[in-house]
């Protein structure tokens, strides 16, 4: 065989195996359009079944019972339960279920004394509260219907009867009466919680109005520390069926009219808060807005706390965000929300954005010349997507605007100064609940003695340090102030006389220094925080960043993970294409055969 003979064979082998790459290639399109034209007789599911592809299935699909959301655009009525009623003589709180396939979409609508209509939304697990007031002292009867707007559904309407008495007090919840009109069984629980709520407490006085002007020495338990579901009801503003008055914020010129939102709904376990983190009094968003036009707006939170608070006794924990714990508690995050106040605004931690701390700078404290940051007349301001947040208490949360005042009224031109605006010799009301269940109270408190004092944070500066660097600028010292570790500590308050873990806003520490943490610095108790998962902590981002907030934390920049895929470009086929290749081929062998030597 020549040489000629042998380029041929090589060039014929080449060539076809590449033909062969090509008819595989283009083959699967071949059989589909084949099968595509052809009438074959097909394997059928069973009726109530609908046929899934699956390629991996011997028969190339599997069949799957039908789902009930995909046989119709409309879906079955809501069926509305109601799991408990707690009613303490002037608030009527009623908690329910409602089962349906789109049960965030549901609203519960409930009537009494005549013309009174009260609604609300149920969360995503279905649960919804409604809250009424009124001092009727015959019987009340509650008309309540769960409906689907979108579809015009409805449940069948429940009606709940209450008899009062004059001695209703503790014993009206044993009064009430649940009806329906087609189902006396309305009342289930579907898994939820039943009987006593803890309604054999009252509002309390210093809680009917959640100041510190009308507080009282403790005397009769008021509330079950072991349950907290109703003090929680009972404390909480801006909830369905309470008086909610339009704010303003005050960095624009316009005169706004933001309200507030809180939705409360709860299981054994949790009490889960909703709220749009709108304050429920004038307030400021500082730079962000009047630098930035991202002013203050409606958010869409859900928190979830323990309904039985219990003390963290495991130790072990991260120490990054709260060193001086050592491990012994979680700590609060630095930049992020670490409580919620009474009215659904987030507390956050003492933070901000460049990592200083935020009322230490506002105070003079120290010069913050990394970004400008500045806190409203209430120790508070919002970040991007107009999250609005207090990093301390400047007594906003106290304000009386049925007294004709404003909290332009309040002093808060030093440390000192903010925590005398309450100063009327009485404990301090609760402000917000942490994240592990636990209550906090404002700036007065009680010592060992049983005497009514401020509560002294037991922080202070290390030598030389002058909060620039945030927590790290801090050392804890043991009984500086009347506050612990995590600023907190057990003893009795109005609410639990005898004794409940609780913590305190501080603005100054023993030795009158500035009052770090100012809410908290880590949870005394267990949290549901991990429940969320293990992703990177980016609360920061979103939130805390913006004209005067600073910078989001370190992983949270730009896109986020899968970032390292921005720089990929699409590749033509055509450069990998097997006519390409063999045409490629063919002048390469005829080149090499030119230059071959004969």
């Amino acid at each position: 065989m020549n040489r000629d003979a042998l380029w041929l064979v090589l060039v014929l082998l080449l060539g076809g195996g590449l033909l062969t790459m090509m008819v595989a290639e283009d083959e699967p399109a071949v059989v589909e359009e084949a099968t595509n034209d052809e009438s074959v007789e097909e394997e059928t599911c069973i009726v109530g079944t609908v046929k899934i592809t699956n390629t991996s299935a011997v028969s190339g699909f599997d069949c799957v019972p039908l789902d009930p959301h995909s046989l119709a655009h409309n879906h079955p009525a809501p069926v509305l339960s109601v799991t408990d009623v707690v009613d303490d003589g002037s608030i009527i709180v009623i908690l329910g279920h409602v089962d349906h396939l789109h049960p965030d979409e549901i609203t519960i609508t409930m009537s009494f004394d005549g013309d009174v209509s009260l609604s609300t939304q149920a969360n995503a697990e279905g649960d919804w509260s409604l809250r009424a007031e009124s001092d009727r002292q015959e019987s009340i009867e509650l008309s309540i219907i769960a409906t689907h707007p979108v579809e015009g559904t409805a449940s069948n309407t429940t009606l709940v009867e209450i008899e009062r008495t004059t001695d209703n007090g503790d014993d009206a919840e044993d009064d009430t009466k649940l009806d329906s009109t087609e189902d006396e069984g309305q009342d289930s629980t579907d898994g939820q919680e039943q009987g006593d709520n803890g309604s054999e407490s009252g509002t309390g006085s210093e809680n009917s109005t959640n100041d510190s002007d009308n507080t009282t020495q403790p005397a009769e338990p008021l509330y079950d520390v072991s349950d907290m579901g109703q003090f929680w009801l009972d404390v909480f503003r801006c909830q369905s069926g309470q008086t909610i008055e339009a704010v303003d914020d005050l960095t624009t010129a316009a005169v706004e009219t933001h309200e507030c939102s809180v939705s409360i709904t709860m299981n054994e376990t949790h009490i889960t808060i909703i709220t749009n983190g709108l304050p429920d009094h004038d307030f400021e968003s500082t730079l962000a807005c009047s630098q930035g036009n991202d002013c203050t707006a409606a958010q869409s939170y859900e928190w979830t706390i323990p309904r039985s608070p219990t003390n963290d006794t495991t130790g072990g924990h991260d120490a990054t965000n709260c060193p001086e714990a050592n491990g012994d508690y979680e700590c609060a995050a630095a930049l992020g929300e670490v409580a919620i106040a009474i009215n659904g605004v987030p507390f956050y931690g003492p933070e901000d954005g460049p990592g200083g701390d935020a009322v230490a700078s506002q105070h003079g404290a120290y010069e913050e010349d990394r970004q400008p940051i500045e806190l409203g007349v209430c120790h508070a301001h919002n970040g991007r997507g107009g999250t609005f947040h207090y990093h301390a208490d400047a007594n906003c949360l106290h304000w009386h605007p049925d007294e004709g005042e404003t909290i332009m009224d309040y002093d808060i031109s030093t440390p000192a100064a903010v925590a005398l605006n309450t100063a009327n010799g009485s404990h301090s009301a609760v402000i917000g609940v942490a994240m592990d269940g636990y209550p906090i109270y404002g700036f007065w408190g009680y010592d060992d003695a049983m005497n009514v004092v401020e509560m002294k944070s037991s922080y202070r500066l290390k030598d030389g340090e002058t909060g620039y660097n945030g927590i790290d600028d801090y050392v804890y010292v043991d009984g500086l102030g009347h506050l612990d570790v995590c600023n907190g500590h057990f003893g009795p308050t109005p609410d639990f006389p005898d004794g409940i873990y609780h913590y305190h806003s501080a603005m100054t520490n023993g030795e009158g220094g500035m009052g770090f943490p100012y809410f908290l610095l880590c949870y005394h108790g267990e949290t549901f925080l991990d429940e969320g998962g293990n992703g990177a902590d980016c609360s920061g981002f979103g939130e805390t960043w913006g004209p005067g907030i600073g910078p989001p934390p370190a992983g949270c920049e730009g896109g986020g993970q899968g970032g390292q895929l921005a720089n990929v470009e699409d590749v033509a086929a055509t450069v990998f294409s097997p006519f390409g290749m063999l045409w490629t081929l063919v002048a390469a062998l005829w080149f090499l055969r030119r230059r071959a030597p004969e």
